[in-house]
């Protein structure tokens, strides 16, 4: 078994992508109670639409493979309006993989990827009620700069943001 290695996705690879993203998510939907019912847009429920949207938008989309096999993704893009600020989009580890590393390992990518595009502030939002994911994000060096509640979402957006 080789050592994991990251590598940009090409767009054939969506569907598998998409299908990580899922299984991934879905783990948190589970946690938090979160259904297709009661918060259908949250990411365990993305339409492959808007992953080609994303792609189609220019994001920056990057997997953690082993041996050929994607068991990790996150992506990256400039914020409109936001002078040198790249977001953090769908970092996610397969669950059978977690806990060795990989989720700080494409979060450390990610950092070095926006810091050689011109960034100067990686942000990125997350569940605020998740803790243990709030903990994680300002362990790894963001600071949390506030929450934001939105009428779709029945759960509080927090919001960090990484000095690159």
């Amino acid at each position: 078994m080789s050592e994991p290695e990251i590598r940009e996705v090409n767009y054939e690879e969506l569907p598998i992508c998409l299908e990580l993203i899922h299984v991934c998510f879905k783990t948190v939907a589970d946690r938090l109670n979160l259904t297709q019912d009661n918060c259908p847009g949250h990411t365990s429920y993305m339409p492959i639409e808007k992953l080609q949207k994303f792609w189609d938008w220019g994001f920056h989309m990057y997997g953690l493979y082993e041996d050929q096999k994607i068991i990790g993704y996150i992506s990256i893009s400039l914020v409109p309006d936001r002078e040198n600020v790249y977001a953090i989009h769908n970092l996610c580890v397969l669950p059978e993989f977690r806990k060795n590393g990989y989720g700080k390992q494409l979060l450390d990518y990610a950092k070095q990827k926006a810091k050689d595009l011109g960034g100067k502030i990686l942000f990125v939002d997350f569940i605020e009620e998740d803790q243990h994911l709030r903990a994680w994000y300002i362990k790894n060096g963001f600071i949390h700069k506030g929450t934001e509640k939105y009428a779709h979402l029945i759960f509080t957006v927090g919001k960090a943001e990484y000095l690159l």
